[in-house]
């Protein structure tokens, strides 16, 4: 199994995407991977002409989009060049220091500017990491997981395949990872009056120590550089 496959690395990036999520919605009422939500939105906030509220949520899409092609290329990249190179674990400590650079006055001056480098790096995140033990999940929203979810149910109840059931408990973990990171959001914006974008960047660092130590265990200081 590739360490980036992990389920504590699948989880906690559902766990953090659930925080992003609640605390862009909530600071600047957009959201940062919900593409969804954020095209019905602009299209009616355009038609009641509120401009630059409609303007973050379509940027937040382009960048989105632009945020896929871009994490596309890097995998074809490194899978020519350098296939051992761990440009994933880049990715996380990349989120530590972006996360940590939105707490500056500067940028939280420009909320435009932090919800479309949210929403690039948030795709690149996805489609970086898009399994745990093999199986598809999406960390980012729950659309998807929430349809796994039942139709995993479903089949189970029918046909009684260990599979099946197998398939239920992983979106079923991964739905709940979701629902968790949304409370955290809530939970720290009304008892710690301390940025959230600063217990996100935490998150990502000890969940990019995590994969340091597993990958260094495993593999030897050789297979870090």
């Amino acid at each position: 199994m590739p360490s980036h496959e992990h389920p504590s690395v699948g989880l906690s990036l559902t766990f953090i995407s659930g925080m992003i999520n609640t605390a862009t919605y909530i600071n600047y009422q957009t959201f940062a991977t919900a593409q969804t939500g954020n095209l019905i939105l602009s299209l009616s906030q355009l038609y009641h002409e509120q401009w630059e509220s409609a303007g973050k949520k379509l940027l937040s899409i382009l960048f989105f989009f632009l945020g896929i092609l871009f994490a596309m290329w890097i995998k074809d990249y490194f899978l020519k060049k350098n296939p051992s190179f761990h440009w994933r674990l880049c990715l996380l400590y990349g989120q530590v220091l972006l996360f940590l650079a939105f707490c500056l006055p500067i940028l939280q001056r420009h909320p435009s500017v932090v919800v479309i480098l949210i929403s690039f790096v948030a795709a690149i995140q996805w489609e970086s990491f898009d399994k745990i033990n093999g199986l598809p999940y999406t960390n980012l929203f729950t659309t998807g997981n929430l349809k796994g979810m039942a139709t995993s149910l479903y089949d189970f109840r029918k046909t009684k395949e260990a599979a099946a059931k197998i398939r239920f408990i992983h979106f079923s973990k991964v739905v709940i990872a979701f629902i968790l990171g949304c409370l955290m959001t809530l939970f720290w914006l009304s008892l710690i009056h301390i940025n959230i974008f600063v217990a996100i960047s935490g998150a990502f660092f000890l969940l990019a120590l995590f994969r340091s130590y597993w990958i260094l265990r495993r593999n030897g200081p050789q297979e870090m550089k």
